[in-house]
């Protein structure tokens, strides 16, 4: 059967755009329009930021091996990301051969097959394309799109005779292609009910096809195209997949997505052995050992715990090998290296991040080989908020896993993770949880600790009860709610409830029979659930419509359960409004809920989609600041709860996130993107007498220009202050305001400000009263100029105010604020020249004033450090010395020097210090001067050995609690 003419299309050389340039490139900040359904632009102050790609890095699904005319060992890899970036590469050189970039986000490679003749096919999964790469011009070429219709491909193998044969999905055909003659042939559907071949390979008369998720094996004919099923042995009938399919002499190799690989004696026509633990993917080819003593033709099997086994294809005996490399295995090739102990033909094998292996049969002798593979960056899977208000996000198809965001300034960190994809993320008091595909896993980051993958997160929590993908979190009281998808071919998800602290975890499976739990939302001691009609990928919903549930912890029953809107299919997102009504959303509908009646109390429908593409990830919905911002099918919108009104601000954002600043965040493919408010445009300017106090409600913005106000001011949620050289009458109170400014300024009153949004400012100014400042989201600075103030100064004002006289700080210029760098800087010195790198003085976040003392240490042979100057002591005195500290990551080693007379150091103490992440914390230690100490010098440092990251602002050096309590 001849394929519709689709001319092969060739990637030039010059069309080969170099993936790491475009990583490096800036995006400027740009002004962005709203636009309603019809795509009018509409004028807005707000500013989109594209912070660019959070995560990059290298997974490769498969491997390709082959060796071109000049003898280079050529292997070629597919690094899935948005786009999906694909290298060829010099196995032992390492030199990048070709790149190119693969049209489409998160584009997967599940099998490479090197022809006879050198060149290598693969076929893509989502876009359809069928690859060759041209192994004598180093060239890429498109053969085919979509050929027979089929979109994705899997498994792939090469017949003796030159010919290709590829699986598929969502018709789980075999179809094959005879480069020859540059024609295909459609062997069709092998299986009823199966919508994957996942696994194929070939002998010379029969294809052999793995399926799922109704689970076989086939038997093809490769010339009269007759199918017979082999029935699988009774154990394995009831998994997925037929994982990876090989056949090696008169043998058949399964593995079941349960890691145990079913052996098949064709002779027999039998099943005569399984072997647990197997790592996959394929075995390697049959290739004569005698590393051992004695001759064999043997396959090598990859295996989760050990290097793998080596299995006899003549008497079915296995034994252990040393490769160099336990676990998975990104397919072998057979190739001659040129290095010294490796004769005839040597096993090279890889790891899904590019780092090759190579095994000789002959000697045993093992080697590794690390070439230039081109990275990509990483689709957005998942998007949530930390427990400190950063954004985190999880990473399509990885590692890396998950990065963090830095509210302010935009920042991103990776937290690499060795398995799974992140699907959601949940804050959880100190804990950041992640839910991870497969098998349902769930990761509990404490963030006041560093990341330690497999113990903080731990990795051994999995839900079981076949749960596979947690599409929904909520924080519920000291527990985590979760909702999961089940696996493959599978209905009925589950609730489950899960403790971070102990790792314990309940599971109620079928809460809503047969359907997937998919957003969650927690009050009053309930839990709230919406859930859809889909399972698992591969099976039919057995229901209609999505459903609305009430679940009590404390009796673990359900106490509710109705259809909020008829007709649609998933209940997609649920949040709470600040008076205690519950929101959802479906696909195209907005419902209100009442806890109290529990009845449905409005609807409203925007949209006309297809319910069925919003039953996974990407949907949420979120009371802010008095209204409802949502996205749903790749548009982010804002609805008025009063008049319903419905602003769509992009049609082409996926996911929804709103950082502890109040901005929202959502991705598109790779990167990450930033809707922040516009800057602060006075909406009333005073310069006179203003009689009675004065209310700053939300959205407005107060500015004060040598005003006199007679009275108090409160700013109140989303309100803003701006005072300069201004008279105050009163007492100033602002709670979750957007900002508050007051600069030399008197105040006849106390000040208090909580939980401002944005920048919170206090210099210069005189307080008649006390000054006291909490959960602000970033520290409130003076800008170099300290207040006075009659009462206490406390919280994170505390370092708003002088020192008191009588404890003097002895260290001069303790804020970092005067100089130019840190090879110019008053008060302070480098103590090695050379780790000037270590080092720098920043303006991007202080704890008071302008500036910090920036410490980032990424190597583990070096430091380096500031030292201040000297300053007098008395033997036997005590001494403080505290600082403030904002930790990223890592540890500090503080250190003080005691000097005697002539400068020589008599005494050295340091300790490791860890603050809690992401804040501004005091660190306070305590020495006392020894004998024969004259003079002091204190030295923020990060010692060899020690890596981290972390801002130090307000040194102190003297009596202690000269300043503060520490």
């Amino acid at each position: 059967m001849g394929l519709p003419t689709n001319p092969r299309r060739a990637v030039s050389t010059a069309a080969l755009v170099g993936l790491a340039a475009t990583m490096l490139m800036p995006v400027a900040a740009v002004a962005a329009p709203l636009t309603n359904e019809s795509g009018i632009a509409q004028e807005t102050s707000r500013v989109e930021e594209d912070l660019g790609p959070t995560m990059t890095g290298y997974g490769s699904a498969s491997v390709g091996y082959t060796t071109d005319p000049d003898g280079r060992n050529i292997g070629l890899f597919v690094s899935t990301g948005s786009p999906s970036a694909f290298s060829a590469v010099d196995i032992e050189t390492g030199e990048r051969l070709l790149e190119y970039e693969i049209d489409g986000f998160g584009v997967q490679i599940w099998e490479f097959v090197t022809a006879p003749d050198g060149d290598v096919y693969f076929g893509a999964t989502k876009t359809g394309e069928v690859f060759q790469y041209d192994v004598e011009n180093n060239e890429l070429n498109v053969i085919a799109v979509e050929p027979f219709g089929q979109t994705h491909f899997f498994g792939a193998a090469a017949g003796s005779d030159g010919r290709i044969y590829f699986g598929t999905y969502r018709d789980g055909k075999v179809i094959s292609y005879d480069p020859s003659t540059d024609e295909w042939h459609d062997y069709g559907s092998v299986l009823d009910g199966a919508m994957y071949v996942r696994s194929i390979d070939v002998d010379d008369d029969y294809i052999y096809a793995g399926t799922g998720t109704t689970v076989g094996v086939v038997q093809i004919d490769i010339e009269t195209g007759a199918m017979s099923e082999i029935e699988l042995p009774t154990a394995a009938q009831d998994e997925q997949f037929v994982q990876d399919l090989s056949v090696r002499g008169d043998y058949v190799f399964a593995r079941m997505s349960d890691a145990v690989l079913h052996v098949y004696s064709l002779a027999q026509e039998a099943w005569i052995e399984e072997i647990p633990r197997a790592a996959g993917q394929d075995l390697s080819p049959v290739v004569t050992t005698i590393d051992s003593g004695v001759e064999r033709r043997e396959a090598l099997i990859p295996m989760q715990l050990s290097d793998g086994l080596a299995f006899d294809i003549d008497t079915g005996e296995t034994r252990e090998i040393s490769f160099g490399h336990r676990g998975q295995k990104r397919s072998f090739g057979l190739l001659e290296l040129s290095a010294e102990g490796f004769p005839g033909e040597t096993l090279v094998t890889a790891t899904d991040e590019g780092t090759f292996y190579a095994w000789n049969p002959e000697t045993g002798a093992t080697t590794t080989f690390e070439p230039d593979v081109a990275p990509s960056r990483y689709l957005i899977r998942s998007l949530g908020v930390g427990p400190q208000g950063d954004i985190w996000t999880g990473g399509y198809a990885s590692p890396p896993g998950l990065a963090r965001t830095d509210a302010d300034t935009g920042e991103s960190i990776v937290y690499p993770t060795r398995t799974g994809q992140p699907e959601e993320i949940v804050a959880h008091g100190d804990y950041l949880v992640a839910g991870m595909y497969t098998q349902a896993r769930l990761h509990a980051y404490d963030t006041t600790q560093s990341w330690s993958w497999g113990s903080n997160p731990r990795t051994d929590i999995r839900l079981g009860e076949e749960q596979d993908r947690p599409l929904a979190l909520a924080s519920a009281g000291d527990v985590v709610a979760v909702g999961t998808m089940p696996t493959y071919g599978t209905l009925g998800g589950a609730l489950s409830l899960f403790d971070p602290e102990t790792g314990d975890v309940d599971v109620f499976r079928n809460v809503v029979n047969d359907q997937t739990v998919l957003s969650l939302a927690y009050r009053g001691g309930l839990i709230y659930g919406g859930t859809g009609i889909w399972g698992g990928i591969g099976v039919e919903p057995s229901t209609t419509e999505g459903h609305l549930f009430v679940f009590d912890p404390a009796t673990s029953e359900v106490v509710y359960s109705g259809v909020p809107v008829p007709g649609a299919e998933n209940v997609s997102a649920l949040t709470f409004d600040e008076d205690g009504n519950l929101w959802g959303f479906t696909a195209n509908e907005l419902f209100k809920f009442d806890p109290a009646s529990r009845e449905v109390v409005l609807t409203e429908r925007y949209f006309d989609v297809d319910d069925s593409s919003i039953y996974a990830t990407g949907r949420e919905l979120f009371w802010h600041e008095g209204k409802l911002v949502g996205s749903s099918n790749n548009r982010l919108f804002e609805i008025d709860p009063e008049t319903l009104e419905m602003t769509v601000l992009f049609t082409d954002a996926y996911g929804l996130a709103i950082d502890r600043n109040g901005s929202y965040y959502y991705a598109r493919q790779a990167n990450l993107y930033r809707w922040v408010e516009p800057e602060l445009v006075c909406t009333e300017t005073l310069t006179d007498t203003v009689n009675g106090g004065l209310t700053v409600e939300a959205g407005e913005v107060a500015c004060l220009e040598g005003a006199r106000v007679n009275g108090g001011i409160t700013v109140g949620a989303g309100g803003a202050l701006l005072a300069e050289s201004s008279s105050i009458r009163g007492g100033v109170g602002a709670t979750e305001a957007r900002s508050v400014q007051i600069r030399d300024s008197e105040i006849r009153g106390a000040v208090t400000v909580t939980g401002t949004r944005d920048e919170a400012v206090l210099a210069g100014n005189t307080v008649r009263g006390s000054l006291e400042c909490s959960e602000n989201s970033s520290q409130p600075h003076h800008e170099g100029s300290l207040n006075t103030v009659t009462g206490s100064a406390g919280g994170q004002c505390a370092v708003l105010v002088p020192v008191e006289d009588d404890s003097p700080n002895l260290l001069v210029n303790a804020g970092f604020e005067e100089g130019g760098d840190v090879t110019d800087i008053r008060g302070w010195s480098l103590r090695w020249p050379a780790s000037a790198h270590y080092v720098s003085l920043t303006d991007e976040r202080s704890s008071g004033g302008i500036r910090s003392l920036h410490v980032r240490d990424t190597s583990t042979s070096g430091g380096g450090g500031l030292v201040s100057d000297s300053v007098p002591v008395e033997v036997g005195a005590s001494y403080e010395f505290s600082f403030d500290q904002y930790r990223i990551d890592g540890r500090l080693a503080p250190t003080i020097f005691f000097d005697d007379a002539d400068g020589n150091v008599v005494d050295q103490s340091y300790e490791l210090v860890e603050s809690t992440l992401d804040t501004w914390e005091r660190i306070a230690l305590r020495f006392e001067a020894p004998e024969g100490a004259v003079a002091a010098r204190v030295m923020i440092y990060s010692a060899s050995g020690i890596v981290g990251e972390s801002f130090v602002d307000n040194v102190y050096f003297g009596v202690p609690g000269g300043l503060g309590d520490g």
